[in-house]
């Protein structure tokens, strides 16, 4: 299955919309089987060094469509860039590996571990191994 890391840059100039979106952070959005939606969560920034670790928190899911989509966000909440991608196997709330594709804009052919909460928490953690 394949995910997506969205760079979500805030409006120029800011609105009044949604607090998170004021800010930059990224978007990691999730296919799951047997879903229309992808399932997303936000961070502040990413894990650049090997063994850095990031915590994400989960979002409401967002529209297949984003798992390509680069360019405005509807009501005034900025822009998003495709930032990386890749695929990953697995489910969710279970440990698995996020394998970058060879020709991501963004940490091509890297590995990272993901660790998810539980569906109570729904948070999640990135690990760079590669």
């Amino acid at each position: 299955m394949k995910f997506v890391i969205l760079d979500h840059l805030p409006p120029e100039p800011a609105s009044d919309s949604d607090a998170r979106t004021q800010k930059r952070h990224f978007d990691l959005m999730f296919e799951v089987a047997d879903s229309d939606a992808l399932r997303t969560f936000a961070v502040d920034s990413l894990p650049i060094e090997i063994g850095d670790v990031v915590d994400a928190t989960k979002l409401a899911d967002h529209r297949r469509a984003y798992i390509d989509y680069e360019g405005p966000i509807s009501n005034n909440r900025g822009a998003v860039v495709r930032y990386a991608y890749g695929a990953w196997q697995g489910k969710l709330w279970e440990p698995t590996v996020l394998l970058f594709d060879p020709d991501s804009k963004n940490f091509a052919g890297q590995t990272w571990d993901i660790q998810f909460g539980t569906e109570e928490n729904q948070r999640l953690k990135l690990f760079r191994i590669s």
